[in-house]
């Protein structure tokens, strides 16, 4: 517990001074805090532990909330074919690609445990790109298609994910399981959410100050997350959906002092938590290298060129392939095509996914070291 405390201060106290060097020296401050993670994690003694169902039930909710008020239904909308092409299509395959070139390099690995890693891996994170694509003012289009992507990436890996755990312990597998997972996780996901949205739509003009209508706006996320989990629906899909419907209509609903108010309580938020997570992306980097002393040099370098040449080349190749004109839409040009290619980082989700692989997971230290996101029931698909 004194370990999580110091660590809570001094991550704080991190996140500031490379506010400040960043503001300086003009450099990206997500980038300075993964440098600063890094030298954390070098330190010796005892490394910070993070457990993965601080990252998914604590982390992620609220900076997913935040991102999808700030995102526009209506562009979003305007542009489906590319968002669900992105967001399903495109992590499918991202998987099963990486899925098949691991079976090639790694003597003895089945595909369904190399599939498990495709699904961790295969899903961007929003958060990671739009926090630094922002700043350099990434053009309205992109920012709406990279913020559209994380309405069912996320569903989509981690149903897969769940399929390819499954099978590797000895449960099976099936596709008419795993559609009807997906279908329920998407559906209640979005049930869920609508249905959060509009309910504290309807009850907000009783709120009777503007401290109860900032409780309950922090109190949204993690209650559309929660409510959609109960379900076996999509935690993640919940929460982007209530986010948008309520960023929608909110110049709408209750008073300006509140909506500024407001604002300002989630723009904290936000940088705080953007902060711890970069930070601990770079923190956790040196003990995935020490996992990786079991195996040898070829097996290591395979895996890890393997695992980055689909991830990196998969995401070009399949926007070039759909750029292609649909009557009525604009197509994306190759420098739009370069600049989501970019967007296409990996971030907390990523981050902590391989942590909650069964102990007995065939080669658990080698996908670790791969980088994979996580499940907590791997048995069970989550979103």
């Amino acid at each position: 517990m004194l370990s999580t405390v110091w660590f809570a201060l001094g991550g704080l106290g991190m996140i500031l001074a490379v506010r400040i060097l960043a503001d300086r020296a003009g450099f990206p401050s997500a980038v300075l805090l993964v440098i600063a993670g890094l030298a954390l994690g070098w330190l010796p003694g005892k490394g910070f532990e993070v457990e993965p169902e601080i990252i998914l039930d604590v982390v992620i909710p609220p900076l997913l909330f935040v991102a999808a008020r700030d995102a526009s239904l209506l562009e979003i909308r305007s542009n489906v074919r590319l968002v669900v092409s992105m967001s399903v299509s495109l992590v499918a395959v991202t998987a099963a690609v990486v899925g098949a070139g691991l079976t090639l390099v790694v003597p003895g690995l089945a595909f369904s445990a190399a599939l498990a890693l495709g699904a961790a891996v295969a899903p961007p994170d929003p958060v990671a790109a739009l926090a630094i694509g922002r700043r350099f003012g990434l053009p309205t289009r992109l920012t709406t298609l990279i913020e559209g992507e994380g309405l069912l990436n996320d569903a989509t890996a981690l149903t897969i994910y769940g399929l390819a755990v499954t099978a590797t312990v000895g449960g099976g597998f099936s596709w008419a399981d795993g559609i009807g997972r997906f279908l329920l996780a998407v559906v209640g996901g979005v049930a869920v959410g609508v249905g959060v949205a509009y309910a504290l739509r309807a009850t907000r003009e009783y709120a009777p100050d503007v401290l109860i209508e900032n409780a309950v706006s922090l109190a949204t996320p993690f209650v559309s997350f929660g409510l959609a989990e109960l379900i076996d629906g999509s935690g993640v899909l919940a929460v982007v959906v209530t986010g948008l419907v309520l960023g929608h209509s909110r110049g709408h609903v209750g008073t300006a002092a509140s909506r500024l108010q407001i604002a300002a309580v989630w723009r904290i938020v936000e940088y705080l938590l953007e902060g711890f997570v970069f930070l601990l992306i770079g923190h956790q980097a040196p003990e995935i290298l020490r996992h990786l002393s079991r195996y040898d040099t070829a097996t290591i370098i395979g895996a890890t060129a393997v695992t980055l040449a689909a991830v990196l080349l998969v995401r070009p190749v399949w926007l070039a392939a759909v750029r292609v004109r649909k009557p009525g839409d604009r197509p994306l040009t190759f420098r739009e095509i370069g600049a989501l290619s970019w967007a296409g980082t990996r971030g907390a989700i990523t981050l902590a996914t391989v942590s909650a692989l069964p102990a007995d997971f065939p080669f658990r230290d080698l996908l670790h070291s791969s980088r994979s996101s996580w499940c907590s029931r791997p048995s069970s698909a989550r979103g």
